[in-house]
């Protein structure tokens, strides 16, 4: 298979065009050029090597240190869906017998799952027991241990530990811990130093030992000064060792963390230390380490208020990196070349022939857009540019959430409203083009021009709401926002079959109102392609309207309307239930349209809506609190003023401010074009 894309991460960089060529799962070859006909072509974002986390201690209510084959399944699909391609599952101090029983199990979860396409569990990750009792953080201080010989035969002497066994963390000032490192070394396993109150020098001599990494740099550790930098100031300095940082911005403040990745470069790694709670909701809890902990905030806490791991996966890890001012590049190579190098495993994290085809493709956001371990992707793949159309992304298939419809309630309802957060963050990545859009729409409306929807479905019901809200909120007369819905008012409340299908009705719709080149149409479809919304689009474009359109795939409707939003909110909870979070994104962009062109055409003063209809008691009160806060005025007067002017709320705030009568008012504000801001200027 080959796979094109329009930037590749590769050697450290973003560069592109280029390709890269996978056989029998790995990677063959990468190209530095466009291919003339790749199987895949990957629309825009950077495709770059699956993401590697070093420090899960587990996610989506998975717990390393207690799954079975089915915990670890579960948690190795869901973390490939995020992009996390590898990682080694953390288990933190406990007991010995705890320790090998979590050995065991992940040696027997290994040997089920070997060849499926889930994430890859390159070996464990011991963090503790042998950690300083003042720099243990959530570790229990009663199962701590020194690394002494027979403290290491006995963890040792369990075959399924020592086959399993990957990297251990440990604090190297305990007694025996620099021939712990160096035993550990020759058995071929990395040695991490964290949870540590080492100075300098002993750090030093931990890696003259042989230890390589540092866990959580400023995390659990010495504070660094300029007369005992400590282990924070080797890890920063010494070039052999790589320097681990948890990436949620919580554990290390984002200026910590731009200085740390200056000073390791290359060397810098992003970990999560992410808990069972990650991928769960805020608030949700559970027992990690022998103790419980609570999502607040992005991080796990002890009932104290203390930190105990992060409740974020590798990919949000890699956005919060960039949010904190990290270089794209930089936080990549941190998620990616960088662990794989730290932890020696030659086969991954890069881009280069030879090494497993265990790939990424981000967005420009740096959302998932798929993934794949072994040349096999983890999302439905869209067909290639050379054959039939793309599937929609709305129409594609989330594969974590294989198992939703036997999760509990609460499981199902957070999957859905995490869903919608996603939306959100669409539609606030759409507003440089939603704000055109508002703005050549006002200059339309001012000019005397109307606003037409176009829709249908669920798109079409929403812009229906949308039309009707527009009335009472900002007095606007009838026939200025008019919506065309696919199957006319009857699809308002029930499903009108085949009415999407028919592209000629909206021409039709147009030509009974007369729509012309004072006017603009906005389509709205989910997948970009409703026959009905296009045939609306056209149908405008060729009598002179302005063409906008609001979808959630790229498709006919973005390349045909003048100026074209596209939200990519991706996949559904429910495939193809596009009434879910691309329905969402299309109310908040739709809200965010009509109120921006509203508050353009001075409906509104600051956050007041003084345009409003106050047809019953309710909004009456409100353009009474409404004139008293702008106007300064007494209860009794405002409502006297509202009273005289028929409970127009724009003329009885200026009565009152400038003290003149209706008429005076009413002629002030026509020649200010409608705006309370601009009739009160100099009062």
């Amino acid at each position: 298979m080959l796979i094109a894309a329009d930037r590749l991460f590769r050697d450290g960089a973003i560069t592109g065009p280029g390709a890269v060529a996978i056989e029998n799962g790995r990677i063959a070859a990468v190209l530095d050029y466009d291919p003339a006909n790749p199987d895949l072509r990957l629309q825009g974002g950077i495709l770059a090597p699956g993401l590697i986390d070093l420090h899960n201690n587990g996610a989506f209510g998975i717990d390393c240190a207690e799954a079975d084959t089915d915990g670890f399944r579960h948690l190795c699909r869901a973390l490939g869906a995020r992009g996390v391609t590898s990682f080694a599952p953390t288990v933190i101090t406990a007991p010995f017998a705890a320790l090998h029983g979590a050995a065991r199990r992940l040696r027997a979860a290994l040997a089920a799952m070997a060849g499926e396409p889930v994430a890859r569990m390159p070996g464990l990750h011991l963090e503790g027991p042998f950690l300083a009792p003042n720099r243990r953080g959530a570790h229990r201080a009663d199962w701590l241990r020194d690394p002494t010989s027979a403290a290491l035969d006995e963890l040792l002497a369990d075959p399924d530990l020592a086959a399993t066994l990957k990297l251990v963390t440990l604090a190297p000032e305990r007694p025996g811990g620099l021939a712990a490192v160096r035993r550990l070394t020759d058995a071929g396993v990395m040695v991490a130093l964290g949870h540590s109150d080492a100075d300098a020098t002993e750090a030093q001599a931990a890696i003259e030992a042989g230890a390589r990494l540092v866990t959580h740099v400023f995390t659990a550790m010495r504070p660094f000064h300029h007369r005992d930098p400590g282990l924070i100031g080797v890890a920063l300095a010494d070039a052999r060792v790589h320097a681990c940082f948890i990436a949620d911005g919580v554990h290390a403040d984002a200026l910590a963390l731009r200085f740390g990745f200056a000073a390791a470069g290359a060397r810098a790694v992003a970990v999560t230390d992410s808990v069972s709670l990650a991928g769960l909701p805020e608030g949700s809890t559970a027992r990690f380490g022998g103790d419980s902990a609570q999502a607040r905030d992005g991080a796990a806490r002890r009932p104290d208020g203390s930190l105990t791991g992060a409740t974020i996966t590798l990919d949000e890890g890699l956005r919060r990196l960039i949010g904190a001012g990290i270089a794209p590049a930089s936080a990549l190579r941190a998620a990616t070349e960088a662990p794989a190098a730290a932890l020696g495993l030659a086969d991954r994290g890069r881009l280069a022939a030879g090494c497993l085809a265990d790939l990424v493709w981000f967005d420009d956001a740096f959302e998932i857009r798929n993934a794949w371990i072994g040349g096999t992707a983890l999302h439905p793949l869209p067909a290639p540019a050379r054959h039939a159309a793309a599937m929609p992304a709305t129409e594609t298939i989330r594969r974590d959430l294989d198992e939703l419809d036997r999760a509990d309630s609460a499981t199902i309802m957070a999957a859905l409203l995490d869903q919608e957060q996603e939306a959100a963050a669409a539609v606030k990545r759409a507003i440089p083009a939603l704000a055109r859009l508002a703005e050549d729409v006002a200059v339309r409306l001012e000019a005397g021009g109307r606003l037409f929807y176009a829709g249908a479905g669920t798109s079409g019901r929403l812009a229906v709401l949308d039309a009707v809200e527009c009335g009472p909120t900002f007095s606007l007369p009838d026939g200025v926002i008019i919506p065309l819905i696919a199957g006319g008012g009857a699809a308002v409340t029930g499903a009108v079959e085949g009415a999407e299908d028919d592209a000629a009705a909206a021409a039709a719709l147009l030509d009974d109102h007369k729509a012309g080149p004072a006017d603009v149409l906005v389509g709205i479809a989910a997948s970009g392609r409703t026959p009905f919304t296009l045939g609306a689009l056209r149908a405008a474009a060729a009598r002179g309207l302005l063409t906008g359109a609001i979808v959630n795939a790229d498709g006919p409707l973005a390349t045909s309307a003048d100026i074209a939003v596209v939200i990519a909110t991706g996949a559904e909870v429910l495939a193809g239930s596009t009434r879910l979070s691309a329905g969402t994104s299309q109310k908040l962009a739709l809200n965010a349209l009509s109120t921006t062109v509203m508050m353009r055409l001075g409906k509104t003063f600051g956050p007041y809506m003084v345009d409003l209809r106050a047809t019953n008691a309710k909004l009456r009160a409100r353009a009474i609190r409404i004139v008293r806060a702008i106007a300064g005025a007494p209860e009794a007067d405002a409502k006297d003023a509202l009273e005289t002017s028929g409970y127009e709320v724009k003329t009885a705030i200026v009565m009152l401010m400038l003290r003149i009568g209706t008429t005076e008012a009413r002629a002030r504000l026509a020649g200010a074009g409608g705006r309370l801001r601009t009739a009160l200027d100099g009062a």
